[in-house]
C-alpha cells in the first residue's frame, strides 16, 4: 500500500500541469548574415526575415514550462553586390525553456534547436543551391497578457555545407514575436 502511496504522489506532481498547444511568429528585424565561401569572409546586413513555429508546452515546475515546437524561418535576402546575394530558409525543432517569474507577467525563455538549412547563392546569373545541418541558439524576454506571450529576443544560427565550396553561413538576428497559447 506505502508503494502505491507513493507512486500515486508522484504522479499527483503533475496534475497542476497546464500542458498546452501554442503557435507564433517572430520578424527578424536586424539580421547580420556572414558568408564563408572558398577561405573568403563577407557579411552583410540582410533584409527582415520571419519565422513561423508551433509546439507543445509541458509545464515542469511552478515557474518552468518546456516548450517542443517545430519552426520554419525565411531569412531575408543577404545583398553583398548588385549581382552577389544569398537567400537562404530553415526548418528546425526547438527545445524551448521558459522561465515564468511566479506573480507576474515577465518570463524568460532560451531557444536551442537542431534542423535543416537551404541556401541559394547567385552571382552574376549563375546559382548555387544547396541544405545542410544547421543548429541554432538563442534568448527571449517577455510579457505574457491573457493567452498571449509578446517577446524581444537575439537568435544565431549557423550551417557548414560540407563538401560546397567550403562554405559556412551564419545569422544572428534581434526578434520582435507574438505566441498564443491554446
Amino acid at each position: 500500500m506505502k508503494k502505491l502511496l507513493v507512486a500515486l504522489l508522484l504522479f499527483s506532481t503533475h496534475s497542476f500541469a497546464n500542458n498546452h498547444f501554442y503557435a507564433g511568429t517572430s520578424v527578424f528585424l536586424y539580421s547580420d548574415t556572414e558568408l564563408k565561401l572558398s577561405g573568403n569572409t563577407s557579411d552583410k546586413n540582410s533584409d527582415i526575415g520571419a519565422s513561423a513555429f508551433g509546439g507543445y508546452s509541458f509545464a515542469m515546475s511552478p515557474g518552468l514550462e518546456l516548450g517542443i515546437e517545430v519552426e520554419y524561418v525565411k531569412y531575408g535576402k543577404a545583398k553583398f553586390t548588385d549581382t552577389y546575394h544569398v537567400e537562404s530558409d530553415a526548418v528546425y525543432i526547438n527545445a524551448k525553456p521558459k522561465f515564468i517569474e511566479v506573480g507576474n507577467n515577465l518570463y524568460s525563455a532560451l531557444i536551442l534547436g537542431v534542423g535543416s538549412m537551404s541556401a541559394e547563392i547567385k552571382n552574376n546569373g549563375q546559382t548555387i543551391k544547396d541544405s545542410d545541418l544547421s543548429y541554432q541558439a538563442g534568448f527571449e524576454v517577455g510579457y505574457m497578457i491573457d493567452d498571449w506571450d509578446l517577446g524581444i529576443g537575439y537568435r544565431y544560427q549557423t550551417a557548414d555545407f560540407d563538401g560546397f565550396y567550403g562554405m559556412d553561413i551564419s545569422n544572428q538576428s534581434l526578434t520582435l514575436g507574438v505566441r498564443y497559447n491554446f
